[in-house]
């Protein structure tokens, strides 16, 4: 499983964690300020094994319990069948102990427990831990959602989202769906020739309560690898389905789909914010251009402060070369962002346009093509597959490089 796991906000939930070193316990308290960690409730209880067993005795059991113990001897295990008594179906338990013991972790595994890990737990491996139990016991491990959102309306998101959805699902090879996180305000479907198969608001209803047959029903296939959830019908002046609602349906289908591209450019604030700081993976695309790029630093600092940082999100320059406009020089950009965009994009308005008119998806337009393959690197990073021939230390590829030493 990726570590990206713990770059992304984690989903609600409460965990128990019964300390008997000071340290163990400053570290739990520590994370529970992590960003990351805004939805799950972390209690600290100075104590061990008998207090959580009588604790539970009376309290139900949260989804996770951490418990540490100076105590590995077979009186200690024993005591492991009187929690799982009082302790709720599903209640995962990791154990904190002592002594790196081969034999004990076999042990403890086998009669259920998650994990055992030797103090002093650092808060890295305490993070990533309980990261991956949360995700894994929401049936979501190995599945990610890529956020595109542009730095101001018409600077080409929506087209690199459907173009990063094509090429993680065709050329990457991963079950992929699309989704346009404004509803029924956006037009994925028109540029793949599909009608609505629902209004938006039915479709977080399915997603989130609905049966998996009317979870199919309102899903579209693409391709054999890209499909595709295409909404229309919903009034306009209303307010879309909320934050909550829509991470709902992701989660429900990122059980089925391993990689999710949701473009954001539409979304209202509240739900741009969340899932952002859900996403594996962010993109941020803009424009070489006063207007677009003075939005773009102050939405990636926005990201920045959300996501405690900026890993795993990627700067895309679009339209660039678009005649009768002053554009930034690059280098001011790099000075300018505290990134260096990882692909550039050339104005290239027939393309996408045609696409739109005639309802065929760029990745079907050979005219396209060398666009197309200049998203590759940035759909490995997105997917957390490696494609061939992609530059993992540069982390990207110009389309305007290669032309031109195609030229030469």
């Amino acid at each position: 499983m990726s570590d990206d796991i713990t770059a992304i906000l984690l989903p609600a939930s409460r965990v128990d964690v019964f300390a008997l070193d000071d340290g163990t316990a400053a570290t739990a308290e520590k994370i529970s300020a992590d960003w990351r960690f805004a939805r799950v409730e972390i209690g600290v209880v100075r104590g061990g094994m008998e207090t959580a067993v009588e604790r539970y005795r009376h309290a139900a059991s949260p989804e996770l319990i951490i418990i540490e113990t100076n105590d590995i001897s077979e009186a200690f295990t024993a005591q492991l069948g009187a929690l799982a008594e009082v302790c709720a179906e599903g209640t995962d338990a990791v154990i904190i102990g002592p002594t790196n013991d081969v034999h004990l972790y076999r042990s403890l595994i086998g009669m259920g427990v998650r994990d055992y890990l030797v103090r002093p737990v650092s808060e890295d491996d305490m993070v990533g831990m309980i990261a991956r139990t949360l995700v894994e016991k929401r049936g979501l491990a190995g599945s990610r959602l890529v956020a595109v959102m542009g730095s101001k309306g018409g600077v080409g998101a929506t087209v690199v989202a459907q173009a990063l959805a094509w090429d993680i699902a065709e050329s990457l090879k991963q079950k992929t769906m699309l989704i346009d996180a404004a509803g029924s305000k956006g037009t994925i479907g028109i540029s793949f020739g599909l009608e609505p198969a629902s209004t938006f608001a039915d479709a977080v209803r399915v997603g989130t309560s609905g049966s998996d047959d009317d979870l199919k029903r309102i899903i579209q296939k693409a391709t054999e690898n890209l499909s595709l959830l295409v909404s229309g019908g919903d009034p306009i002046l209303v307010e879309s389905p909320d934050a909550d609602a829509i991470e709902g349906m992701l989660e429900r289908i990122m059980k089925t789909y391993p990689v999710i591209v949701a473009d954001l450019s539409g979304a209202s604030p509240a739900v741009q914010k969340r899932l952002i700081t859900r996403a594996a993976h962010v993109v941020v695309v803009t424009t070489p251009h006063i207007a677009a790029l003075r939005n773009c630093r102050t939405l990636v600092n926005e990201i920045k402060n959300a996501r405690g940082g900026l890993q795993q999100v990627e700067l895309v320059l679009n339209n660039v070369g678009m005649p009768g406009a002053e554009e930034v020089p690059s280098g001011d950009i790099h000075k300018l962002m505290d990134m260096q965009p990882v692909v550039k994009i050339p104005f290239a308005p027939k393309i996408f346009m045609q696409g739109e008119s005639a309802g065929k998806p760029a990745g079907e337009n050979r005219a396209a093509q060398d666009i197309m393959k200049s998203l590759i690197a940035v759909a490995a990073h997105a997917s957390g597959v490696q494609a061939e021939g992609t530059d993992e230390k540069s982390g990207g590829f110009s389309l305007l490089r290669a032309l031109g030493k195609t030229k030469k």
